[in-house]
């Protein structure tokens, strides 16, 4: 039996998030999970997310974004939960089946207490759907500053700097400068491969190849660390060290390895349904494989080209 479930985020000014308890009346009572509820015969994501948050809480709701899909397998029966991200409604919160309701940062919640799909969404909400990657190589600086300048201005809020050809010197000039450009817009900024440059320039974060990744042993206090994964075994290694995000390539055919076999959306939807490690999907990406995306598991797309010529 396949069982679809739409569930709701809701996200307040203070990027709180809403939890639900279960009530004693339910299976797995006590555990906390986001308000949501299975698809009726006919009825749509979108129709099944207002119908049961007004069921269950009593709003009625306003703005919201879809978001990921994520797959689970049990021994009765496989599940298909369709996320949404809530930030209005109508109507005061009223738990209508007796269930405690939380309003908590994510950073804080327990994640014992919680029903375990919902593990991933904790780990992906501070990420965004889309990832730049920089690519001064093919693309002479100041062309490619003002198209960053550009992508910042229409939201992208976290970028990678990849820029292993240049010399270190003019690499450290390269990061301050994107560092200083994208401050203005909270965006976060990933150094490639270098965890000691990312500390001296304060970036947010270091990114490692699938070769450091098996060799990292020590996560940096106040750094983000994410990893390049090209397999399923990468991808466990990763969650087991704790990492905090991934890029899953090739989905689709580069130009950069036009002779690797991609995996396709079916073999990268079969890895992110097996983990609770955010992934983004890399890989011949465009803005309109971001649906595509999204559905197959990943939290969004990373892109090298495709993202600073829109």
């Amino acid at each position: 039996m396949h069982i679809n479930v739409a569930v709701g985020i809701l996200i307040d000014s203070n990027k709180k998030i809403l939890l639900a308890q279960r009530p004693k009346s339910r299976s797995w009572s006590g555990w906390w999970e986001f308000p949501g509820g299975k698809l009726e015969k006919n009825e749509s994501t979108r129709e099944a997310l207002s119908r049961e948050l007004k069921e269950e809480v009593g709003i009625d709701v306003v703005n919201c974004e879809k978001w990921v899909t994520r797959n689970y397998s049990y021994e009765e029966h496989n599940v298909t939960l369709y996320f949404f991200k809530i930030t209005k409604w109508n109507g005061k919160l009223t738990p209508k089946e007796g269930q405690k309701l939380l309003w908590i940062n994510p950073s804080e919640v327990n994640k014992d207490t919680i029903l375990p799909p919902n593990i991933f969404i904790l780990n992906a909400l501070s990420l965004p759907t889309q990832y730049g990657i920089t690519n001064i190589s093919e693309t002479p600086k100041e062309i490619f500053l003002n198209q960053l300048l550009n992508q910042l201005e229409q939201g992208l809020k976290m970028i990678q700097i990849r820029e292993k050809n240049l010399p270190l010197e003019e690499l450290k000039k390269t990061t301050l400068e994107i560092i200083r450009i994208c401050k203005s817009f909270s965006a976060k900024v990933i150094l490639n491969s270098s965890i000691e440059l990312a500390n001296d320039v304060n970036a947010n974060g270091v990114h490692l190849n699938s070769i450091e990744l098996r060799k990292f042993n020590k996560k940096p206090k106040n750094m983000i660390v994410s990893a390049s994964c090209h397999s399923e075994d990468d991808v466990q290694i990763a969650q087991d060290k704790g990492i905090d995000f991934v890029v899953l390539s090739p989905v689709n055919k580069t130009n950069s390895h036009p002779k690797i076999v991609p995996l396709g959306w079916s073999k990268f939807l079969s890895i992110t349904s097996k983990f609770d490690i955010p992934i983004y999907a890399l890989g011949g990406m465009k803005k309109s494989d971001i649906d595509n995306a999204l559905d197959s598991g990943a939290i969004g797309i990373a892109s090298q080209r495709d993202i600073w010529s829109n």
